[in-house]
């Protein structure tokens, strides 16, 4: 059995051989047609050979290629015939002319061999059953019948009706029987095959259609040429067309990147050829031939690379304007990305519309971590380690690759996304390593606070009790007794100097909850209070936090605003406790050691600190700390 890859070639070669002949048999002592009849049929019969030599390049195995070919080959076989046969009536007829005249009166069926071996096997094969071969069979046996009967139909030898309408029913019928495999895989496959037989099974009912209604035209008196013509366009033109939007649009063969390389080439190197001989023409008339040549050669070379890329962007438009649209899209985001119009995380959706794929997934490594690449995924690498990789919802080779081409174009915003996350994961580090070390030095706090008062304050108190004890013992005019006293005195000033250094490290009215310490807070102020302040249940660490600054914008307020009231409100929303101390002073606070201090803590505690105090409005501190309430 012959590969597929011998097949096509033996075809282009018969096909070549055909045009060449039909070339001679039009221009040279012949000439049995106009100028533009060879150039017109050879260019509608180009496309399936091109597209057969591309599926065979890239699916060698696969039956379509030389199914392709053949679509061509049998009609320039055809057209052949016909033209050789007509040299019968000219001054210099070609060897076997009229025996060749007579088979191409009925050799127009044989036009739809490839037709039907194109359409039986598109896009994989048989279909399973016995009676797809009988029709595949059937086809050059009702060919033969037809040929037979239009060739014997003459006024001296009459074909009986039921022959003729035998002959034409069977051939009609043959091929619509072959144009319905195509419906019977359009109603058995899942929707991307049926996508993919859409137009082709429109184009290719259209074949026996206008076949039959070409019969019509020509009983009721309409010219041959015009009456075939439509069957031909649909044959030679809207099958293969239908099969590249299959093939281009519906990724079956993924020959799109093949398809338009070639086409740029070719229409590259026409133009350079058009190029180098009109600066021959133009440069032949002033320089030697030599010279000329030699320029012409310069321009030609000069123009090349950029004719070549201006062409393959242009052909990447009209052979595959998916790929050129999707590309587009990621580089326009990119450029928002670059602009600060877009956020790069936005890339995820940004691959998801413009491969069109839902499923698409960006996986980014996490610092500190590995990243396990699926076997099926695209990895995104930065130098020689993995920093990302690419999921795809449905893979495919075009897929793939262009999601390669995707990754690419899209590294920018991947990549600032990669670090964006990297500085997250640190941030939160932080933060956490901040209110960790936050909550320690809280405890600590509590340590102290608690040694100080039951501890060191209590012993004190205890020596100076028991001084005192010593000193009633005395007669009060004794110089012991006075300076028992003075002693005792001293103590009681260091008594009161440790509840001071205590109530700065951590106030002890926290123990009764944040409501009362404020309350107690702002009753020791000379100014007008207005307090809001429901009773919370916040950690040690937000509790100790706002105490101070809300004491520290009380503070600020009595020294330096020159208010005459002062309001103050606290609460928790969504786990966040909010205090806000507002004055009606003079305004204009500068950020010095007292709010740079405020803000530290604050922000010790993983909270935010604003200050908003425009000049003669007065100042407002709000401080917003998580918490757990």
């Amino acid at each position: 059995m012959l590969r597929p890859r011998r097949l096509v070639v033996a075809a282009t070669a018969v096909f070549v051989a055909a045009a060449a002949v039909r070339a001679v048999l039009a221009y040279g002592p012949p000439s049995i047609d106009s100028p533009g009849y060879w150039p017109l049929t050879t260019a509608l019969l180009l496309p399936a050979l091109l597209l057969g030599w591309l599926v065979v390049v890239r699916v060698p195995a696969s039956p379509i290629g030389p199914a392709l070919t053949l679509t061509a080959t049998t009609p320039a076989l055809v057209f052949l015939t016909e033209d050789w046969g007509a040299t019968a009536q000219t001054s210099t007829p070609w060897p076997a002319a009229s025996a060749l005249g007579a088979v191409a009166v009925g050799a127009w069926p044989w036009l739809f061999v490839g037709f039907v071996t194109l359409v039986l096997l598109f896009p994989d094969g048989l279909l399973p059953g016995r009676r797809w071969r009988w029709i595949g069979a059937a086809m050059p046996v009702s060919a033969t019948l037809v040929t037979y009967v239009v060739g014997r139909e003459g006024p001296l030898t009459p074909v009986p009706v039921i022959l003729i309408v035998v002959a034409f029913g069977g051939f009609l019928a043959t091929l619509l029987a072959a144009a319905s495999s195509l419906v019977v895989r359009y109603r058995r496959g899942d929707q991307l095959t049926r996508e993919r037989l859409r137009w082709l099974m429109a184009a290719a009912l259209s074949v026996p259609i206008l076949l039959g209604a070409s019969w019509l035209a020509t009983a009721l008196g309409v010219p041959g040429t015009l009456a075939y013509t439509w069957f031909l366009v649909a044959m030679l033109v809207l099958v293969p067309g239908a099969i590249a939007v299959a093939i281009l649009r519906h990724d079956l063969f993924d020959i799109d990147r093949l398809l338009g390389t070639t086409v740029s080439w070719v229409v590259t190197s026409l133009i350079s050829a058009g190029v180098f001989a009109t600066v021959v023409l133009l440069a032949g008339g002033y320089f030697p031939d030599r010279v000329g040549i030699t320029t012409a050669a310069f321009v030609t070379a000069l123009v090349l690379l950029p004719l070549y890329h201006w062409i393959h962007r242009t052909i990447g438009r009209l052979v595959d304007p998916d790929r050129t649209v999707a590309l587009a899209r990621i580089r326009a985001f990119v450029r928002q990305v670059r602009d600060g119009k877009a956020e790069p995380e936005q890339i995820e959706s940004v691959l998801r519309s413009a491969l069109d794929d839902p499923g698409l997934r960006v996986l980014l490594r996490r610092p500190g971590t590995e990243l396990v690449v699926p076997e099926d995924a695209i990895a995104l690498r930065t130098g020689d380690s993995v920093v990302g990789a690419l999921v795809l919802g449905t893979t495919s080779a075009r897929r793939v690759r262009r999601a390669r081409e995707a990754a690419v174009e899209a590294r920018l915003p991947i990549e600032v996304s990669r670090l964006r996350l990297e500085l997250r994961e640190a941030l939160a580090e932080v933060r956490s390593s901040r209110s960790r070390l936050m909550d320690e030095v809280n405890a600590e706090r509590q340590r102290l606070e608690r040694d100080l008062h039951d501890g060191a304050q209590q012993r004190l108190i205890a020596i100076g009790m028991r001084l005192r004890s010593v000193q009633y013992q005395l007669s009060p005019g004794v110089p012991a007794y006075r300076e028992l006293d003075e002693v005792v005195e001293a103590l009681e000033s260091a008594v009161a100097e440790l509840r001071r250094i205590a109530h700065g490290v951590r106030p002890s009215r926290l123990d009764d909850g944040l409501a009362v310490a404020l309350r107690e807070l702002v009753a020791d102020s000379t100014l007008p209070v207005d307090l809001v302040v429901p009773e919370l249940a916040v950690g040690e660490s937000a509790a100790t936090t706002v105490y101070f600054t809300v004491g520290e914008a009380i503070a600020n307020a009595l020294k330096h605003a020159r208010a005459t009231r002062i309001s103050i409100s606290v609460g928790v929303t969504d786990q966040i406790l909010r205090a806000v101390v507002r004055d009606d002073g003079v305004g204009g606070a500068k950020e010095g050691f007292g709010l740079t201090s405020l803000r530290d803590r604050v922000a010790a505690a993983g909270g935010e600190f604003t200050v908003d105090s425009p000049p003669g409005a007065g100042t407002s501190i709000t401080v917003e700390i998580p918490c757990a309430s």
